[in-house]
């Protein structure tokens, strides 16, 4: 059963989200010849074309196909450069929660690209997607991305105290949340998009789709 039915695109002022393509290879390969760490575990590493071709294809949309999460790249409205990329993981459709997770390149973080992201896909996922609840995580020493959190309209519920584990120590995390009865942050706007009504899916047990925040690894 698919919980996503449809393709999504949403668009604010300076982002769009989107699904990942093979038109992305470029940016995603510059990404991996950079050294840098901002995306999820489960994206490529290594320069092997067939692998990411496959990957931009296919392996990134499985999530969505099975009603598990989704990923979406955050690309620069006019630029259309790669600039990041957020999703939701851990849905559960008998409860209509999920989490949510992002990361943005080095180069343009500080530019307030990870809140306008973070903000759009919040609002899809409580508005368009029929989702009660999106839940954000981050380490007590990511001060960047609680300061996203902040201003993308979570609410901070409190600390998971040793609430992840990481380099072989168990952190402490903040915790946040939106629900559908919350009001939008100012300034937040869904253009456009696409998207199916989610269906529930039966059972409690769900596979997890890994993200991150926008330093990469929440710390």
């Amino acid at each position: 059963m698919n919980g996503f039915e449809k393709s999504v695109r949403l668009e604010g002022e300076r982002v769009v989200l989107r699904p990942f393509g093979l038109d992305d290879a470029p940016g995603l390969i510059e990404v991996i010849r950079a050294g840098e760490d901002f995306m999820p575990p489960s994206f490529p590493t290594v320069l092997e074309a067939e692998p990411i071709a496959w990957f931009l294809s296919e392996g990134v949309h499985k999530f969505q196909r099975y009603g598990l999460g989704i990923h979406l790249a955050v690309i620069g409205r006019d630029t259309g450069d790669l600039l990041g990329t957020i999703g939701l993981f851990k849905v559960n459709w008998e409860h209509l929660t999920s989490e949510v997770g992002y990361g943005v390149r080095p180069a343009v973080r500080g530019r307030g690209y990870a809140t306008e992201a973070l903000a759009l896909v919040s609002e899809w996922a409580l508005r368009g997607c029929g989702l009660y609840r999106v839940e954000l995580r981050a380490m007590v020493t990511n001060h960047a991305s609680i300061r996203v959190a902040e201003k993308s309209g979570y609410v901070r519920e409190g600390v998971a105290r040793g609430g992840e584990r990481e380099d072989g120590a168990n952190r402490d995390m903040v915790v946040f949340s939106r629900i559908a009865t919350d009001p939008p942050p100012p300034g937040s706007r869904v253009e456009s998009g696409v998207t199916g009504a989610p269906r529930r899916r039966s059972g409690g047990a769900f596979e997890r789709l890994d993200a991150q925040d926008e330093e990469g690894r929440p710390g």
